[in-house]
């Protein structure tokens, strides 16, 4: 009885020192932030992220390539340096990397509330030791001091440009903001103040619920976008470099989650539709069809996308811009001003990359609408459910690259071969033929398989199995494609899918994009202003200094009002 009371006592006691040893959970930093930020940025060890970008070689050779000396010289950069430097003048120095890394500890979050100015709140849990050693905490006695919580902080103005900064260190975190009322709300929640905070706005709130969310790894690093008021800003609209705005509409917030699994990074995101949003066009495809379509993409692809089909129209216009006959436009009076551009203009496409510069284009009359008629109604008289569009690159005579496609079509019943090539010699003869000379088809096989092909100079290809049709240009990217078929797809419900293998491509493109750089620019490798040469120069260095990366996969699925991506980004072994 005696040991049985010991023991009890004994567990008591224990139990009762881990109690009183135990403390309470550190705050999630969301819910010390003040409410109506635009985006918020959260890393559970921030200060390990910025030491490792500190001594990566990808940094280096990003600071000496020609991507960042264009980009030190734009107006974005210029605008940003200006008030980078009025910050600098408020804090009394000019804070560098060395700075920030001295004040980023482990679990950190950073909340803009204002783009043109660039205003925001930080806040990070950092030791005594590691805030002592800062240079910001070395020089606070050049602050004034105000309270706040129960909490004094600092704050320091500029007279020039009435810039601020005010910091302060409460219960293990730095909080450094550009407005002394961000960090005077902020020290009110940290006290337990019941103010709203970003962790109550429910942009924050409902993207965050769902998963990915709270029930999953949230990674290395998380952002949460306010993409309602976001879309509102000018600043925004302006700078943002996808001028794709009106896409952004669609959804009203969003997260993305990044983590780094088995050496690739995995990016995870999530929107969720606005409630005045148009629905996402219907379309007849069921999203396995999209993951089977997925299946047939071979080794030898360089980029392939996958998607269900809404308008036959566009599968049409896909069909003969990649096959038959690409459209050009029509050359530009130079004396005539630049027509105003909408903010969701693309200054063009990977299309453009199959224009041959060496040919005269063809008028603008040239049959190409006829030939998207005869193909739209090809594509209607079967239905099509899903498309698959695989194009690679391989170097040809001179300096010129080849860029072959295939494309797939899943029907929504068996394709007839003889219909197919009837609609295909319609489609190709205004373009390629006079008097269908040379339109016949001719029978033969790519690899073991069965396929058409037109006798003529172009090369156009086709082959049928049940509900597939493969159309292409080349019969070895052909045969690839058609040897996958019965390759297990992978699970998931797929509404969009696509891959760019960025080290079996960056020759390629080096190669043409340097014959066509020296073209326009008079044969010198810079420009008019020494700038390095747009494509050869520019983008190309960017493409070098991200050589480790060897593929770019993304997924996109619809699970009712939210859209869900998966960017998987494969490192080089």
């Amino acid at each position: 009885m005696r040991r049985a009371a010991l023991v009890a006592i004994l567990l008591l006691s224990a139990a009762t020192y881990v109690f009183l040893q135990t403390t309470s959970p550190a705050p999630k930093l969301a819910t010390l932030m003040p409410s109506g930020a635009l985006l918020y940025l959260e890393a559970p060890d921030f200060g390990r992220l910025l030491r490792e970008w500190d001594a990566s070689n990808v940094k280096a050779d990003w600071l000496a390539s020609d991507n960042y000396a264009v980009f030190s010289r734009s107006n974005l950069f210029t605008k940003l340096r200006e008030v980078y430097g009025q910050y600098a003048a408020a804090a009394g120095f000019m804070p560098g990397l060395q700075s920030v890394i001295e004040i980023a500890g482990t679990d950190s979050a950073l909340a803009l509330y204002e783009i043109h100015e660039v205003e925001f709140l930080y806040i990070s849990r950092i030791d005594d030791a590691g805030l002592a050693k800062s240079q910001l905490w070395a020089i606070r006695d050049k602050f004034e001091q105000r309270q706040a919580g129960g909490v004094s902080f600092y704050l320091r103005t500029d007279p020039a440009s009435h810039r601020t900064v005010a910091f302060a260190f409460a219960k293990g975190y730095l909080l450094l903001a550009t407005r002394d009322d961000l960090v005077a709300q902020a020290l009110e929640l940290l006290a337990g103040g019941s103010n709203p905070s970003v962790a109550s706005d429910r942009w924050y709130r409902d993207s965050t619920a769902q998963p990915p969310g709270p029930a999953q790894d949230s990674g290395e690093l998380r952002l949460v976008m306010n993409l309602e008021s976001l879309g509102k800003s000018v600043y925004f609209r302006s700078y943002w470099v996808q001028r794709n705005a009106s896409a952004i509409r669609r959804y009203w917030a969003g997260v993305a989650d990044v983590k780094r699994t088995g050496g690739d990074v995995v990016e995870s995101r999530l929107f969720l539709r606005a409630p005045d949003a148009p629905e996402p066009a219907p379309a007849a495809g069921d999203s396995a069809e999209v993951s089977g379509l997925l299946a047939l993409v071979p080794p030898e692809a360089g980029v392939y996308k996958a998607s269900r089909v809404g308008e036959s129209s566009e599968v049409a216009r896909l069909i003969v811009q990649k096959l038959i006959g690409p459209h050009t436009q029509p050359a530009r009076d130079w004396r005539e001003a630049p027509s105003a551009v909408s903010p969701d203009s693309r200054a063009g496409s990977e299309a453009d990359l199959e224009t041959r510069i060496d040919e005269q284009p063809l008028p603008s009359d040239a049959g190409i609408a006829d030939s998207v008629a005869v193909t739209r109604a090809m594509v209607d008289r079967t239905g099509v459910r899903a498309l698959l569009l695989v194009q690679s690159s391989s170097p040809a005579a001179g300096t010129f690259v080849q860029m072959p496609a295939v494309i797939v079509l899943q029907g929504a019943a068996d394709w007839d071969g003889d219909s197919v090539a009837r609609s295909l010699t319609g489609a190709a003869e205004k373009l390629w033929t006079t008097s269908q000379l040379g339109a016949g088809w001719v029978s033969g096989t790519a690899g073991r398989h069965p396929m058409e092909r037109l006798d003529g100079l172009g090369t156009l290809v086709f082959a049928h199995s049940g509900r597939l049709l493969f159309l292409g240009n080349d019969v070895q990217l052909l045969t690839a494609v058609l040897d996958r078929i019965g390759t297990s797809p992978a699970n998931g419900a797929l509404t969009y899918a696509a891959g760019f293998r960025h080290i079996r491509e960056r020759a390629s493109y080096e190669r043409v994009m340097a014959a066509l750089d020296f073209t326009s620019s008079a044969g010198r490798a810079n420009g008019s202003d020494g700038a390095p040469a747009f494509f050869s120069g520019n983008v190309a260095s960017l493409s070098r200094v991200l050589s480790k990366i060897a593929e770019i996969r993304i997924t996109e699925e619809e699970r009712g009002s939210i859209t869900v991506q998966t960017v998987v980004y494969r490192m080089a072994q």
